[in-house]
């Protein structure tokens, strides 16, 4: 036997003791197990979301928690499958929202009062918008427009446009006089309106001279829906 071949078998014999010694090695290795810690388990959570004032249960409320959601009832229950190391948090239009440690499986919340605007209107209803989605709207002839902001004009013609932070009350029902200098194509709509820097007059409602009917919109907080009410059927809208 040559040196070459003998060289070449122990190399052989190697390769193939080692193949054989790879088993017996994972074997002793110690395995490794993923644990999720126990809180990590999930939990269906149940319970009702009311008003903190009235203690109305709230309809339409949004209950949410790590990506997960669930919408209240009629009675204000949810259901939402959760993990345990969570929060969960429930809002709804209206209110100011509330956030829980999921620490049980009964949670309930009891939201805040956001700030609102209340409308009465000249047939004696009382509506409660939420602030934050309340403006002043008209429908054109091809879509509906609406801001935070209307546009306006003072006695003697000087143009105005406030936004609904600046003022503490809207007096109607918007109705039309003759104020040539706002408006010298016809009538004008007339509404009393109060400032929060005291200002207290009597202003036009500048679009109407192109007999634009203006009204005010927002979310109800009540019932969670829009509305919209024309001024002319207004009495007074009270801000915050």
């Amino acid at each position: 036997m040559t040196s070459h071949s003998r060289t070449l078998r122990i190399l052989c014999a190697l390769f193939f003791a080692a193949l054989l010694a790879l088993p017996l090695l994972a074997a002793g290795k110690p395995r490794q197990r993923v644990v999720l810690h126990p809180n990590a388990e999930k939990v269906t959570i149940i319970g009702t979301v009311t008003d903190a004032v009235s203690g109305e249960a709230l309809k339409g409320a949004v209950v949410t928690s790590a990506g997960m959601s669930s919408v209240t009832d009629a009675q204000g229950h949810y259901s939402l499958t959760c993990t345990l190391t969570s929060d969960a948090t429930a809002s709804r239009v209206g209110y100011l929202p509330v956030k829980k440690p999921i620490t049980g499986t009964q949670i309930d919340f009891a939201l805040p009062r956001a700030p609102a605007v209340t409308v009465k209107t000249t047939s004696g209803q009382t509506i409660i918008l939420d602030y934050s989605s309340t403006k002043f709207g008209y429908a054109d002839a091809f879509q509906y427009i609406s801001d935070e902001s209307i546009n306006l004009c003072k006695p003697g013609g000087a143009a105005s446009t406030p936004n609904k932070s600046e003022f503490v009350k809207i007096t109607g029902p918007a109705h039309p006089v003759t104020e040539v200098p706002c408006c010298d194509r016809g009538p004008v709509s007339a509404i009393d309106v109060q400032f929060k820097s005291g200002e207290h007059t009597t202003m036009y409602i500048a679009d109407s001279c192109f007999g634009v009917n203006y009204d005010i919109l927002g979310v109800e907080r009540s019932s969670a829906t829009a509305k919209y009410i024309h001024l002319s059927d207004v009495s007074e809208v009270t801000f915050p």
